[in-house]
């Protein structure tokens, strides 16, 4: 049975509240971040907003003339002892399509010359991994990813690009991670997918969640265009399946 270390709950302002379960990071202990995060949402606490998960924490917003500070502490120690990975709905698998190397993957063959691997290697080692997404950040809908494979382990650009096209497949250090929005950026963009991560005009702006599973289907720039062209006009739809029970699974 594991032993988790006792949590740190800590006030940021008068109106939010840090729970931070470990000091590591790895997938077990997001997917308690995770859990605890359920957990609170099925609770339907009054006064409780919007819930920020991290890779190994949980900000917490609240608003403090409707639950205190002592009584929303007392509620997540008692959260935090049930949140464990098992707790947590089936997790969902999210494919999306990629389109390697060329205009879309500017930076396919710099890394792959980095790395020591041919480009199509690269693309087929990138294309075969399963991603677990630990959090969204940074922009909105940018998804932060383990899972690659620890051949294309890269350090991230000494000098990062200013701009970087939205949909942008990318990788850096150990994780991957998709441009959501136009941004600057130092990961190597080996790719680029036509779905939209984030559209503020959709029903639900953000298409990936933390604790989804990613995996990139490998395109032509035909299929690119033709798909791009399906998004534009509102008809495409990601494919999304749900496995087995528990994040991370």
């Amino acid at each position: 049975m594991t032993i988790w270390p006792e949590p740190r709950l800590l006030p940021c302002g008068d109106q939010a509240l840090s729970v931070e379960l470990g000091d590591e990071v790895n997938r077990e202990l997001n997917a308690r971040v995770l859990a605890l995060e359920y957990l609170l949402q099925q609770k339907h606490l009054p006064g409780v907003g919007e819930t920020v998960p991290s890779y190994r924490a949980l900000l917490v917003y609240y608003d403090p003339l409707v639950i205190g500070y002592d009584d929303l502490v007392a509620t997540l120690r008692e959260l935090c002892a049930r949140a464990r990975p098992e707790v947590l709905p089936p997790a969902r698998t999210v494919e999306l399509p990629c389109c390697y190397g060329g205009e879309m993957g500017f930076e396919l063959e710099a890394a792959a010359q980095k790395l020591g691997l041919p480009p199509e290697e690269v693309a087929r080692l990138h294309a075969g991994a399963d991603y677990y997404t630990y959090f969204v950040g940074f922009t909105p809908g940018l998804p932060y990813m383990t899972g690659m494979p620890k051949e294309l382990t890269i350090p991230r650009l000494q000098n990062p690009r200013t701009k970087t096209p939205p949909g942008s497949v990318s990788i850096g250090g150990i994780q991957c991670c998709i441009y959501s929005v136009e941004s600057p950026g130092g990961f190597w963009v080996l790719g680029r997918t036509p779905v939209r991560l984030y559209d503020p005009a959709a029903p639900d702006p953000i298409l990936l969640r933390a604790g989804d599973h990613v995996r990139f289907r490998a395109i032509d720039r035909a299929e690119f265009d033709a798909i791009a062209a399906l998004v534009e006009a509102g008809r495409y739809a990601a494919r999304i399946s749900v496995a087995g029970s528990g994040a991370g699974r």
